[in-house]
């Protein structure tokens, strides 16, 4: 089961209870860096958020995705944590890396979380990139917000659809923000595995620039998300969904993984394809640094949560063009880790041409 199948089962999980976890002393909804005890201060993780200020680190530029959410759930946490004001910090740089190292680096009170490229973080780990000084496994995930697959799209005019882009024969130059992000890896492993040339452009600080640079003709593919592509307008066309599942916003944009099974490509690549799908949804990930205590770990899930399922976000991101669509962190804790076991799969697949 996928991270896009199991939405619907979460989404109505009733939010009053996993109060009841939040404030529990021994949660079970503490990730794998969680530590043992309860609130080191002496009292609950309610009386300990109450007057403080929570930090959400941006590992990217004003106006992605990744920029939207944290502002978009910003009021929301402070309603359901209880906190005094939240403050959303953009630290961007390295295609994501900067920021994410520092939530990773953060003191592990339970007031600095941010929202990271999880898919980037994977395959950095797996292919053991330079700069890439984390462990996914011990990311205290939150939890997700979106339901909003990757595609690959062209300028409108330029191919007709997929199996033309695949079927071309001159180097193609593929945008993507910066090397070793998700989207980056996405359309590495997608033209390595249909044989397609391809120069990688990843010089932008997040997905808005790239976007841009894309519009104004700088490129002939851009790996973004399908809300971004949306927001683009009749300008551009998603040729491909890096899914393994059928989107129901793209009825007529295939998957990865049926044209691959389509195109005859090896088993063994369907599979890496398949792989790669699973990496793609963990989205726009939200998650803690190592060591939080389990009680207050507890209530930045709960609280996440909460925030997802308020009429009020919900009401926003529909009005921002997002695609709304929680996951919680235990699923995300167990898909980075099912992700990284992949690894052998991936091998050739994501080379550049030096």
């Amino acid at each position: 089961m996928t991270l896009r199948d199991r939405i619907s089962r979460h989404g109505g999980v009733v939010a009053g209870a996993l109060l009841t976890l939040a404030l529990g002393a021994c949660s079970a909804g503490a990730g794998a860096g969680g530590s043992s005890g309860g609130d080191s201060n002496g009292g609950d993780a309610a009386s300990f958020y109450k007057g403080k200020t929570l930090q959400i680190i941006v590992p990217y530029g004003p106006g992605g995705g990744y920029d939207q959410w944290p502002r978009l759930l910003e009021p929301y946490m402070k309603k359901y944590l209880g906190v005094a004001a939240v403050k959303v910090v953009n630290a961007p740089g390295g295609g994501g890396l900067i920021g994410s190292q520092q939530i990773y680096d953060a003191k592990a009170d339970g007031l600095t979380i941010g929202d990271t490229n999880a898919g980037g973080d994977v395959f950095d780990q797996i292919d053991s990139a330079q700069g890439y000084n984390m462990d996914v496994t011990k990311f205290n995930w939150i939890g997700r917000p979106d339901d909003d697959p990757h595609v690959i799209a062209v300028r409108k005019g330029t191919f007709a659809d997929f199996n033309a882009l695949i079927s071309q024969t001159r180097t193609i130059k593929a945008l993507a923000t910066g090397k070793g992000s998700s989207d980056y890896n996405a359309a590495v492993i997608v033209y390595n595995s249909f044989k397609v040339p391809f120069q990688m452009v990843a010089a932008f600080s997040g997905s808005s620039d790239e976007k841009a640079a894309f519009l104004a003709g700088n490129g002939a593919t851009a790996s973004l998300s399908s809300s971004d592509i949306a927001a683009a307008g009749s300008k551009v066309d998603a040729v491909v969904v890096v899914s393994s599942q059928p989107f129901a916003k793209l009825p007529d944009v295939p998957t990865v993984v049926d044209v691959a099974k389509q195109k005859g490509l090896p088993q063994n690549t369907v599979d890496a394809l398949s792989a790669l799908s699973d990496v793609m949804d963990l989205g726009h990930a939200f998650f803690a640094p190592a060591g939080v205590p389990q009680d207050r770990l507890a209530l930045l899930r709960s609280a996440f949560q909460q925030s997802m399922q308020d009429s009020g976000l919900l009401d926003a991101a529909q009005k921002a063009g997002l695609y709304p669509g929680y996951e919680s962190g235990d699923d995300l804790q167990k898909a980075t880790a099912d992700a990284l076991t992949h690894k052998d799969l991936f091998t050739g697949l994501l080379k550049t041409a030096s």
